[in-house]
């Protein structure tokens, strides 16, 4: 399963929608940090080594650049605010990841997309060049 390059934030909801009443700033910055490493994962919406094997909280700290009592905070009120639950195994799940985020199928439409976009790009690209 192919890793996310991105994923998407929608804007006006995070500017007017919950996230920014549920959250300290420093807690949305720990909150973005985690749909980073969600998107990133192995197993799309889980922050994860694999799919047995949780990040640990020192882990989480250096990769996050926090100290526990921030991480810890975070963690509490974006379980609070059932923005991410842990599963069995202690792993973070974010909640509706795919709602917001997509299936790998949407990526692989989009991947297929840019990849004929780009081709398109350079072939125009090339063509001009030789023109000149």
């Amino acid at each position: 399963m192919a890793r996310r390059r991105w994923i998407k934030l929608w804007t006006q909801e995070v500017i007017y929608g919950t996230t920014l009443k549920e959250l300290e700033p420093d807690e949305r910055a720990v909150w973005f940090e985690l749909l980073c490493l969600a998107g990133d994962s192995i197993i799309p919406g889980m922050v994860c080594i694999n799919e047995n094997c949780p990040y640990t909280d020192d882990q989480l700290c250096t990769m996050l650049n926090v100290n526990s009592k921030l991480l810890h905070k975070a963690l509490t009120t974006l379980k609070n605010a059932e923005k991410i639950k842990t599963n069995g195994n202690g792993i973070i799940e974010i909640c509706n990841f795919v709602k917001y985020q997509g299936s790998e199928e949407d990526m692989e439409k989009h991947r297929s997309y840019m990849a004929k976009y780009m081709k398109n790009y350079r072939d125009k690209k090339k063509n001009e060049s030789n023109s000149d």
